[in-house]
C-alpha cells in the first residue's frame, strides 16, 4: 500500500466504541467532502488475535468507555448485557479480517458489514471476536457466505490486514478513529468532532485552500534538535510553530520566519 495524493484517509477498527460513536458524522462527512478528494478506509487492527479473557482491569475501561460515549454523542447507547452474557477477548484482528473478506466479494458490503457488526457488538451484546457471530452477521448481507468463510482466516486476507496496520503506522496513527489527509506528500492529522462534520470539512477546505494557493515553503533543513525550551536548532522554529506551520496563513509563516531568524542571530551570538 502507497500513500496518495488528494486522499482522505479514515483509520478505524470495527470494534472501537468511539469509531461507533463517530458513524453518524463519519456518514455526514463523507457526503460533504469536495469531489476533488479521495475517501479511503484503513483498518488499524486494535487488538490481536487471543483466546484469553479480557483482563478485568481492561473490562472496566472499555465498559467506562461506553459510559463516556453515552455522555458525549447524543442518542447512543450501548447494551452493557454483553459484559454479564459474553466472554469477553480483547480481540479485534478476526472482525477487521471480516470487513476485508467482504471488501474481496464487492467493496460496498465492507461498510454494509461494519454496521451489521457494530449492531451485534453493542446492541445486540454478542461477541464479534468470535468467527461463529461473524459468520451471522455475514449471513445477515448479500454475502456468498462459502466464500466468505474461506477467505476469513486465509493467508491472503491474514497478509492483507498486516498491509492496513503497517500502513496506518506509517500516517502515524496511534489511535482510533483518526483522519489523515495527503497533500503534496504532506500528511496533516484532522481533528476528530463526533458530533458536528462541519468542524471537520472546515479544517479539510483549509489545507485544501492553502495548497492551491502559492504558499511559504517550510525552512525544515532535516536537522532537527530541539533544545530545552523546545526550539529546533536546525530551523530555530519552537515546536508550537512547527506543527502548526501547515495551518498558519503565509503572512502568519513570514512572521514566524522573522522570528526563528532573530533566534538564530541570538543563538549564533552565543557560540563566539
Amino acid at each position: 500500500m502507497q500513500i496518495e495524493n488528494n486522499t482522505l484517509y479514515y483509520i478505524y477498527d470495527p470494534m472501537c466504541s468511539w469509531c461507533y460513536a463517530f458513524e453518524k458524522t463519519l456518514l455526514e462527512l463523507q457526503q460533504q467532502l469536495p469531489s476533488t478528494l479521495n475517501f479511503k478506509y484503513i483498518l488499524g487492527g486494535l487488538a490481536p488475535d487471543s483466546t484469553e479473557p479480557m483482563p478485568a482491569e481492561t473490562q472496566t475501561m472499555v465498559q467506562q468507555a461506553w459510559r463516556q460515549i453515552e455522555q458525549t454523542v447524543p442518542n447512543l447507547h450501548f447494551n452493557f448485557d454483553f459484559w454479564s452474557q459474553n466472554t469477553p477477548h480483547r480481540s479485534t484482528y478476526p472482525a477487521c479480517r471480516a470487513l476485508l473478506a467482504a471488501e474481496q466479494q464487492t467493496p460496498d458490503l465492507s461498510s454494509t458489514l461494519r454496521q451489521v457488526i457494530q449492531k451485534a457488538y453493542y446492541q445486540e451484546a454478542k461477541n464479534p471476536s468470535l468467527d461463529d457471530i461473524l459468520i451471522e452477521c455475514a449471513a445477515q448481507t448479500s454475502l456468498d457466505i462459502k466464500k466468505f468463510n474461506n477467505a476469513l482466516n486465509s493467508m491472503e486476507i491474514k497478509i492483507k490486514l498486516d498491509q492496513h496496520i503497517q500502513f496506518s503506522r506509517s500516517l502515524k496513527v496511534h489511535s482510533y478513529p483518526s483522519l489523515c489527509l495527503i497533500l503534496n506528500d504532506q500528511i496533516y492529522n484532522i481533528n476528530i468532532n463526533y458530533t458536528d462534520s462541519t468542524n471537520i470539512i472546515k479544517q479539510v477546505d483549509t489545507l485544501l485552500v492553502q495548497h492551491q494557493a502559492p504558499t511559504t515553503p517550510s525552512p525544515c533543513i532535516k536537522q532537527c534538535c530541539l533544545n530545552t525550551e523546545d526550539i529546533c536548532l536546525g530551523c530555530f522554529r519552537h515546536l508550537d510553530e512547527i506543527t502548526q506551520w501547515a495551518y498558519y496563513s503565509n503572512t502568519e509563516k513570514q512572521t514566524v520566519l522573522m522570528s526563528a531568524e532573530q533566534r538564530k542571530t541570538t543563538y549564533n551570538k552565543t557560540l563566539i
